[in-house]
């Protein structure tokens, strides 16, 4: 019961966050503000899940958030956008702007996964790399909307920093209680706890995800695109710079987590081979949905 209802403020937490985070598209473009801009929101649940298990000496629930939420999003996530866009516009999902950028920076970390499982842990030796393919992609999109003239409405942007601080304050009070619940669940149920964290952490850590996708969608073809961005830059984050948190503070052998991040490599794969032609049909949408449970069910089984 207890984390139901902690599960309902963080929802509480999305709505807010989804609400600030597409205000920013109004004067940002695409790849600002769905990959970087909106890819940092959204992955704030993630990266305040990750932070509050490290302190509580939980790495493994750390390794499940920061890793779950690619496995979520480029299956289920993609899935459930690429389907609802269809029944909303009754065609195809086109990528609108220059998605180039992203798709090759999912490709390098997809690699760097590859490289920290034939090393076999995850600490400081790891996070550098990590941290530093980030700040490259950040940089890079940062100057290029430096470069371009566009108009900021002050009130707009009051009205979603207004958004984003009181969606925040929410999810900062209740990520450690939700973390402490997943571990006492995991106790009490027989089931590792990474993959709990892999399974559940995600849809908290998702919603406000989710729920603008499905609102930027519903509003113009365009709001799929800009999504898409979204979830990509989130997703690049998690496998980069929540990774990295983990490694500054841990010596952390992979093996418990092994399957969980081979999970991860071929979400990521999933999402480079399908978003490839910037197209995302009904097809690929279904065999996403399905391939989501089959994942889950084989990194718990396997």
């Amino acid at each position: 019961m207890e984390l139901i209802i902690i599960f309902l403020f963080l929802a509480l937490s999305a709505e807010l966050i989804s609400r600030g985070t597409e205000k920013l598209e109004k004067f940002m473009g695409q790849g600002m503000a769905g990959g970087i801009i909106m890819g940092l929101l959204t992955a704030l649940p993630e990266t305040i899940f990750v932070i509050v298990a490290v302190l509580r000496n939980e790495p493994y629930v750390a390794l499940g958030s920061a890793i779950g939420g690619n496995v979520l999003l480029f299956t289920f996530g993609v899935g459930f956008l690429g389907l609802y866009f269809y029944s909303r516009w009754r065609k195809n999902l086109v990528i609108q702007e220059d998605y180039s950028v992203e798709h090759k920076f999912l490709i390098v970390t997809t690699i760097a996964l590859s490289l920290i499982i034939l090393y076999g842990r995850i600490n400081v030796f790891t996070a550098i790399p990590l941290l530093a393919i980030y700040l490259y992609y950040a940089t890079y999109r940062v100057r290029k909307f430096t470069r371009e003239d566009r108009d900021v409405d002050e009130r707009e942007a009051l009205k979603a920093t207004i958004y984003l601080v009181v969606g925040a304050f929410l999810l900062i009070i209740f990520s450690e209680p939700f973390v402490e619940q997943i571990v006492r669940l995991s106790e009490q149920i027989g089931i590792p706890v990474i993959w709990l964290a892999l399974i559940i952490t995600p849809f908290a850590g998702e919603l406000e995800e989710t729920i603008s996708a499905v609102r930027l969608t519903h509003a113009s073809t365009d709001g799929g695109s800009l999504a898409i961005f979204d979830f990509v830059g989130s997703k690049i984050e998690n496998a980069t710079v929540l990774l990295a948190i983990i490694g500054l503070f841990s010596d952390l052998s992979i093996m418990p987590g092994i399957n969980e991040l081979i999970a991860t490599i071929i979400a990521n794969i999933l999402a480079i081979l399908i978003l490839m032609d910037k197209k995302l049909g009904v097809k690929e949408s279904v065999v996403l949905l399905f391939l989501y449970f089959l994942i889950a069910f084989l990194s718990l089984y396997l």
